[in-house]
């Protein structure tokens, strides 16, 4: 890592003698006052306590340092400088991550000698190994996916307050908090509810935990280093989010999940094809949000199209609209495996299979909804995010709470998907809206198209 000039520079910038003494001093005050006022024995209560500490260093702090390390420079109007340095988008990734919040490691590392002390004296080593090692990964995810996170606002170049660095940080620590909790108590647990299945096979919860929370942590820094090539002026194709969303589908749609209160028509849809469907639906509303929606980069696409450049094309199309293709790949699986022998009497295999596709046709209007709002008010695209977001979240709670207080129950088909009702009922409503979305963008691509053949 040493040969990283950004990891360098972060080091010198945190690490003074000062800072390198009050560290260890600090924390070996706090856990001698800790030893000294307790039992003065070193167990169960030491060790969450210097755990409690490494959540504040690590997931509070750390997060902070790795969200501010770009968005700190952005404000101060010193990225465009490293832009145009000769660093290369690998070194700069890391470095940035490892030593933007290296100080806070340092801590860390203090924080994880005095948990393992502490715990060694009623666990296992290997017990102590296993959960160092999910405190480290945890670490590195939240810090990875909180950087990443302020790299995709900063492509749309949105102003920075507290609280849209605070919202990053909340993301990933709740992302990497979940699985750092629950790896934790797979240590406590005995026998079979110590152990995970995922496709069929049986491993160790803990064990299964740290190696998801490796590979994500993985893919948090595969998509720092996308992103910094995208703000060194490299482009690439979509392949890195599409394998990303991918694997994010295999690995939630291969765990075992706890029986869910479905309607019956529903259930005779594989639960693991449903938790994948909802995963790609979930990435594509993510980047719809997230992703830049100008009409100066749909009008290099358009000039790319036209000149049937396809991989430049590639390039600059929509992340969220291909997206849909894995969304329609998981539903088209979802409709060719759906077993309707146990409730025939309710529902036929034409109507779980326009059901599906119902729900399918939703994302599409949304993803679409999106991007019209955003290119009506594309000088303020912020603003038109949550605009669309808001008019969403009302089309699915407040107007078909409103249709059926009214007596209009028969229209709830055009708010969300209606599992169950007659196979027309439920596809007839959305392809109406999603023919009105369609038309609406078909005029927008219209201008965007005429407005890139002019000559510049």
């Amino acid at each position: 890592m040493m040969t990283s000039p950004e990891f360098r520079r972060n080091l010198w910038l945190e690490f003074s003698a000062h800072r390198l003494a009050a560290m260890p001093v600090i924390l070996g005050a706090v856990f001698l006052l800790l030893y000294l006022a307790g039992s003065r024995t070193l167990d169960a209560n030491t060790g969450a306590v210097a755990g409690f500490v490494y959540i504040l260093l690590i997931f509070l702090w750390g997060t902070r340092l790795a969200t501010d390390t770009v968005v700190a420079e952005v404000q101060g109007h010193t990225w465009d400088q490293q832009r145009l340095s000769a660093i290369g988008a690998w070194p700069m990734a890391w470095g940035k991550l490892f030593g933007a919040t290296a100080y806070a490691w340092y801590g860390g590392i203090f924080c994880m000698a005095f948990y393992g002390v502490s715990h060694a004296t009623h666990w296992s080593l290997s017990a102590v190994l296993n959960a160092v090692a999910l405190y480290i990964a945890a670490g590195i995810f939240a810090h990875a996916l909180s950087l990443a996170l302020s790299l995709q606002a900063i492509q749309r170049r949105r102003a920075f307050g507290r609280v849209q660095v605070l919202w990053f940080q909340v993301a990933a620590m709740v992302a990497a908090g979940i699985p750092l909790y629950s790896g934790l108590k797979g240590l406590e647990l005995t026998g079979d509810g110590a152990m995970i299945a995922w496709y069929g096979y049986s491993m160790a919860q803990t064990h299964f935990v740290i190696v998801s929370l490796a590979g994500f942590a993985g893919w948090a820094l595969t998509g720092v280093y996308a992103l910094i090539r995208l703000e060194l002026m490299h482009r690439h194709g979509p392949w890195l989010w599409l394998g990303f969303t991918m694997f994010a589908m295999t690995y939630f749609g291969g765990l075992e999940w706890a029986p869910w209160g479905l309607p019956v028509i529903l259930t005779s849809v594989p639960i693991g094809l449903v938790v994948a469907f909802l995963v790609a639906s979930g990435a594509a509303y993510a980047m719809a949000f997230g992703e830049p929606k100008t009409r100066v980069r749909l009008r290099r696409l358009a000039h790319y199209l036209r000149e049937n450049q396809w991989r430049r094309a590639l390039e600059h199309f929509p992340r969220s609209a291909l997206t849909l293709l894995p969304v329609a790949g998981a539903a088209i699986a979802a409709a060719l495996m759906a077993d309707t022998s146990h409730f025939q009497n309710i529902a036929g295999l034409a109507d779980v299979r326009l059901s599906i596709l119902a729900t399918v046709l939703f994302v599409v209007r949304d993803i679409g909804f999106i991007f019209v709002i955003s290119l009506r008010h594309e000088k303020g695209s912020g603003l038109a995010d949550a605009r669309a977001f808001l008019y969403l979240v009302l089309a699915y709670t407040l107007l078909p709470a409103l249709a059926q207080a009214i007596g209009a129950a028969s229209l709830l088909g055009f708010f969300w998907p209606e599992w169950g009702e007659p196979a027309a009922w439920s596809i007839v409503p959305v392809l109406l809206e999603v023919a009105v979305i369609g038309g609406l963008l078909w005029r927008r691509w219209q201008n965007i198209q005429a407005s890139a053949a002019e000559p510049s």
